[in-house]
């Protein structure tokens, strides 16, 4: 078993529109975890659900089918074992696309 560090990128597609004129929607975002597994591909697989649960905790909107969510690999490395003795980060960084499709 190995630390390893996943970048995530997340991009999502709405199936609703935002709630008002003056609200938007973000088309994706960047985040990352520390977890344990026996390879890198486990390691995605557990940074993925991990992204996935913490997005459903903070509004269901991906289980209640209000967006479609993409997850991708944009970093994996081997990271030391004390990275997992820190608080999971469950901070992520939205953006919007800025030619506004």
């Amino acid at each position: 078993m190995q630390c390893y560090y996943v970048l995530v990128h997340g991009t999502l597609q709405w199936t609703v529109a935002p709630p008002s004129d003056d609200l938007s929607q973000p088309d994706g975002f960047y985040c990352h975890r520390y977890v344990l597994a026996a390879d890198e591909r486990r390691a995605a697989e557990i940074a993925f659900g991990r992204v996935r649960s913490n997005l459903n905790r903070g509004g269901a909107w991906l289980s209640n089918g209000d967006a479609l969510l993409t997850l991708s690999v944009d970093e994996i490395r081997a990271a030391p074992f004390y990275k997992l003795v820190k608080p999971d980060n469950r901070g992520h960084t939205f953006y919007e696309d800025d030619d506004g499709s």
